[in-house]
């Protein structure tokens, strides 16, 4: 004897207070909200060990209009600040390297 399938009503979206609501619009946790808010940037940067950057990224990003070197559009910030945290920390590498007190036998 075959089983028939059970149809599935549509779900409803979940309910989200109002509160909460406009808050997970604003900060959706993803870095897909453009431009960012200081605080979430500050937080991001914080928790990668770069903290003082934070309003230099800003500052370089928000002069651009939060475009792209080459005039795209950013998506998504957070793959922003995380080449351009890396690309920092190679500068400062390289920087490192070329000082007089910079020594390979360590």
């Amino acid at each position: 004897m075959k089983r028939k399938a059970k149809r599935a009503l549509p779900r409803e979206p979940n309910k989200v207070r109002e509160s909460s609501k406009t808050l997970t619009q604003i900060h959706d946790g993803m870095g897909t909200s453009m431009p960012p808010d200081k605080d979430v940037l500050q937080i991001y940067f914080d928790q990668k060990g770069e903290a003082e950057l934070t309003e230099k990224f800003f500052n370089e990003h928000d002069s651009r209009g939060w475009k792209t070197p080459t005039g795209g559009t950013i998506y998504n910030w957070k793959v922003c600040a995380a080449e351009w945290i890396y690309n920092h920390r190679q500068e400062v590498k390289r920087m490192f390297r070329q000082s007089p007190f910079y020594n390979e036998s360590l």
